[in-house]
């Protein structure tokens, strides 16, 4: 009977740490995420790889003969339960705003060059701070993440497909 409780007190313990913090589990070994592109944008290359944790990498080449521009503020991730998080463009990975802000401005690319950043949601900052790992609620569906652009004039969007695969047991 002992041995239950010490169970349930400790699932209530995980339980209360996960609704405090919005972290689905806490010192796990992360899911392996593979990001596919599902949606192109013509000559202009872009590159989204996963960096552990609630961060991800963005490479992006402008091969356009115009500046074309990343607006953060559109620009989301779809969880695998289709819950929407906006992205929130870090300047300084281990220098993390408090709060995300209301608005972010918009990224200007000039042509022919390479824009990287990194970037996270912008309900993860808590999450990002204390280097927990959420892990997808249903890792058999995928996430998606979706970068929006003005080019020319006209709204563009670019996608991802990401897709999880359990840690590795070691």
């Amino acid at each position: 009977m002992s041995k239950m409780i010490k169970s349930l007190v400790a699932l209530g313990c995980i339980f209360l740490v996960t609704q405090l913090t919005g972290c689905e589990t806490l010192r796990q070994p992360n899911h392996e995420q593979t990001i596919t592109v599902s949606n192109p944008i013509k000559n202009i290359p872009i590159t989204v790889s996963y960096q552990g944790g609630v961060f991800y990498h963005l490479e992006i080449i402008n091969d356009l003969p115009t500046v074309i521009n990343l607006l953060w503020d559109e620009s989301t991730y779809v969880t695998t339960t289709g819950e929407s998080v906006r992205i929130l463009h870090l300047t300084d990975k281990n220098d993390l705003p408090k709060s995300p802000p209301a608005q972010q401005v918009s990224t200007s690319i000039p042509s022919n060059s390479k824009f990287e950043a990194d970037f996270t949601g912008d309900e993860w900052l808590d999450c990002a701070s204390r280097n927990c790992t959420p892990h997808p609620k249903n890792s058999i569906k995928k996430a998606a993440i979706s970068l929006a652009f003005k080019i020319k004039g006209k709204r563009v969007r670019w996608q991802g497909e990401v897709a999880f695969a359990p840690p590795k047991q070691p």
